[in-house]
């Protein structure tokens, strides 16, 4: 019996060692090759890899979780679905100059490469200095290195989308000045994705704008007011913010 007893605790150890490994699959920008970090169990040993160390912008590096990136392409594919829906509902109802909107935020939504982000800030000294932060790894995960960026996006339901040069002291209001609000955009409010995938709201009208910077490599989304919303579509900008925040780094 005591053979036996010693048997399973050391079948039961055995498993639960197999379980604590991971897999991180390092991406590199520009790079067809990768690099492969095993048996990696928490953060701090990841990040501490030749892999990541000095390779790296931290503030916008992003780790994610195998199936959490299938769950992010179906809400992907999910959304697409929805404008696509959108847009032919327009056309049947003659507005062709709103539908060309939706197909443009279709468009935008369709390029974007999504994975199964993990809000985590992998910042070695933030790991070090906080072991609440020092996460435990299981599994097979992918990590998105990225120079710093001297960049950020501008999205949504405004004119002449994509890449703009980042200037320090800019705000989000100068930013969205040399792009025209389209028919359907909100106009009081834009969002703000930082590198970190954290996300804020902005005031950006006449009456109500704050003067607010955002980081280099950020996003700025203009989404849709909620009155040209359809009926049961309320949600659709967060939809929208939560694509844009799994996306991969470029």
């Amino acid at each position: 019996m005591k053979k036996l007893t010693y048997l399973l605790a050391g079948l039961a150890a055995c498993a639960a060692n197999v379980h604590a490994e991971s897999q991180v699959t390092v991406f590199y920008p520009g790079q067809s090759e990768t690099a492969l970090v095993s048996h990696a169990q928490n953060l701090s040993q990841l990040v501490a890899s030749p892999a990541l160390a000095g390779k790296t912008w931290w503030p916008g590096t992003v780790i994610s979780e195998k199936l959490a990136t299938a769950v992010a392409v179906q809400q992907q594919q999910q959304l697409l679905a929805r404008l696509k829906g959108w847009s032919a509902e327009l056309r049947a109802d003659d507005d062709g100059e709103k539908a060309a909107v939706v197909d443009n935020l279709y468009q935008q939504i369709a390029a974007i490469k999504v994975t199964g982000r993990q809000m985590a800030n992998l910042d070695p000294d933030w790991v070090r200095l906080r072991p609440e932060e020092n996460r435990r790894l299981e599994g097979d995960y992918s990590v998105y290195t990225l120079q710093k960026p001297t960049s950020l996006t501008i999205a949504g339901v405004v004119s002449s989308t994509g890449k703009t040069t980042w200037v320090p002291g800019r705000s989000v209001v100068d930013y969205l000045d040399a792009h025209e609000h389209l028919d359907g955009a909100e106009r009081n409010f834009a969002t703000v994705i930082a590198p970190s995938g954290q996300t804020k709201q902005v005031p950006i009208a006449y009456w109500n704008r704050r003067h607010v910077e955002p980081e280099a490599g950020s996003i700025i989304y203009v989404g849709f007011s909620s009155w040209s919303l359809p009926g049961g579509e309320g949600d659709l900008n967060q939809q929208i913010i939560s694509v844009l925040t799994h996306r991969v780094p470029d």
